[in-house]
């Protein structure tokens, strides 16, 4: 008979994966990559059905040049030998379509202490990923046009960008390091207005002029 401890165990364990497989998307290979099951989540995210993905190989899902490299190669061969891979990962959806995931693919190890199947779990990050672009985008294009320094809430010059440097004819380490005073008139420098003008940029309003 089975123990007490032993059936309370199970049931947390299938509690948990239940509670995973609502959330997460969730998909199983055999070790040579070819897939076992998928849920609901993991093929939503991607566009398939069931039927389109079972007994088709992991390379599904990624870009061809990818698929025949020597990195996807050994990908699958650290994967056999037991070691987990976890990473945001570009997939290709059904269709062609684009996909960003955060994925852990985590091999299943049996009694004898080797891994039989692998199990990943999976999370669509594909509209952070278009944000951060977009945004990385719109500080590269400030950057080209306009002179950007940045500053610790103290007033330390943190960096500075050429634009800002070519204005004031510094290099980076005549100011790396240095306050924001050395820009300023030294009558401006120890009054109540330049005090405030830094009290309130660190109490997080902006100063414009």
């Amino acid at each position: 008979m089975l123990g007490f401890g032993y059936l309370a165990r199970a049931a947390i364990a299938s509690a948990t994966l239940a509670a995973l497989d609502r959330s997460l998307g969730v998909i199983e290979f055999s070790l040579d990559g070819t897939v076992l099951l998928a849920n609901a989540n993991f093929l939503d995210c991607l566009g398939y059905t069931p039927e389109e993905v079972r007994g088709k190989h992991h390379a599904l899902f990624v870009d061809p040049s990818y698929g025949a490299s020597p990195e996807y190669k050994r990908f699958w061969d650290e994967l056999r030998a037991g070691k987990f891979q976890a990473a945001q990962f570009k997939r290709i959806g059904k269709g062609g379509r684009e996909v960003w995931i955060e994925e852990s693919y985590n091999p299943v190890l049996g009694r004898n202490g080797k891994p039989f199947k692998v199990v990943k779990v999976a999370t669509d990050v594909t509209a952070q990923k278009t944000l951060f672009a977009d945004l990385s985008g719109q500080v590269a294009a400030i950057n080209k046009s306009q002179a950007v320094i940045a500053f610790d809430l103290d007033g330390t010059v943190i960096g500075a960008n050429d634009n800002f440097l070519h204005a004031f004819g510094y290099g980076p380490d005549e100011i790396k390091g240095q306050h924001h005073r050395i820009f300023v008139a030294p009558d401006e420098r120890d009054s109540p207005e330049y005090r405030q003008f830094w009290e309130d940029l660190r109490a997080g309003k902006y100063q414009a002029a």
